[in-house]
């Protein structure tokens, strides 16, 4: 039986999934989002996968249903990083790794190991996602592995490149 797709509204900086079955499915299916109010917020890297996938449709205030071109301009109005983060999302995801929002840490992403379940497992990585010909800095690059350092995570960089590939790299914390 084909289940039918869910519909999420486009709101200020995020897509909210009203009805509860189809939130609390879109949430046990993969971890997706966070359930408030029994509605589903979803980050707008996690709306355009789902949408991509076809679990989801996406409209605006008015009801008018977004193409995955329209939504992309719309998510890259509020996040002008929005793409190379789903390019480092999508590819993440599709290796099977469940990964989540991780503004606290001032990261882009957490990443669990596979199997894992947010809520009553730690992640393993924070996860910051970068343009290939984005100029670094050292002062950067050292808040980045105090962050993860700090929050006892290894620290993961996805670097996307003009094609949208990503190349993982991960950093450790060693005390000569």
């Amino acid at each position: 039986m084909e289940t039918e797709q869910a519909v999420g509204i486009f709101t200020k900086d995020s897509i909210v999934i009203h009805e509860e079955p189809d939130a609390n499915r879109l949430f046990n299916s993969g971890w997706f989002g966070v359930i408030q109010n029994r509605r589903l917020s979803l980050s707008l890297v996690e709306a355009l996968y789902l949408m991509e996938k076809g679990d989801i449709t996406i409209k605006d205030n008015s009801g008018k249903q977004l193409t995955v071109k329209t939504f992309i301009k719309k998510a890259e109005k509020v996040d002008q990083k929005f793409w190379i983060r789903y390019c480092v999302y999508a590819d993440i995801r599709k290796r099977g790794y469940i990964t989540k929002t991780a503004l606290k840490y001032g990261a882009d992403f957490r990443v669990y190991e596979r199997g894992a379940k947010p809520g009553t497992e730690h992640a393993k990585w924070v996860l910051y996602a970068v343009r290939e010909s984005e100029k670094f800095n050292w002062r950067g690059f050292a808040s980045m592995m105090r962050v993860a350092h700090s929050v006892r995570k290894t620290l993961l960089v996805g670097i996307v490149d003009d094609e949208g590939d990503v190349t993982y790299y991960t950093i450790n914390w060693i005390r000569p």
